[in-house]
């Protein structure tokens, strides 16, 4: 039988949510994982998990949501923070991970994320300690020019562009 995938692109609840009804409707665990891949391909779930799954609906879940876990939730790479780090960097081109990670309260490494991962800040040598990706600084001329502060969002769009 040939495979085809039809589908590209798809969520884990959309997933889950097609395991239930299959499960409802009695198929069985293997049978449900080659509809899968049949549909949405190779890297949509293991078999192992798909039975996992049934398992679970068997046991009496309902919902195909992910429950909330217990543990810490995400405090210092929030938007807020990352619009202060912005600030920062825009008033102070020459200051350090250090003093970010020291005037906001949050580690070296968060800091670091927030620069290099999310702002997507790099060092450069001769001019200023951090160099704004072209597409970046483009649309901060945009939205300045408007009169406008940037938002983080749209900052964030403008990244994930390239």
């Amino acid at each position: 039988m040939e495979r085809r995938c039809v589908l590209n692109s798809w969520s884990k609840e959309e997933v889950r949510a097609v395991i239930r009804y299959e499960w409802a409707r009695g198929v069985s665990g293997r049978e449900i994982h080659n509809r899968l891949v049949e549909v949405y391909g190779t890297g949509v779930m293991s078999k192992q998990m798909v039975r996992r799954w049934c398992r679970t609906f068997s046991d009496g879940r309902q919902q195909v949501e992910d429950i909330p876990r217990a543990g810490r939730t995400r405090t210092a790479t929030t938007d807020a923070n990352v619009g202060k780090v912005y600030d920062m960097i825009r008033a102070n081109q020459r200051i350090t991970i250090d003093e970010v990670a020291e005037e906001l309260g949050i580690s070296h490494e968060r800091a670091q994320n927030i620069i290099h991962d999310i702002l997507r800040y790099r060092k450069v040598q001769g001019g200023s300690p951090y160099s704004i990706p072209y597409q970046v600084q483009s649309r901060l001329r945009y939205e300045v020019n408007l009169g406008r502060r940037p938002k983080i969002a749209a900052l964030r769009r403008a990244l994930n562009r390239n």
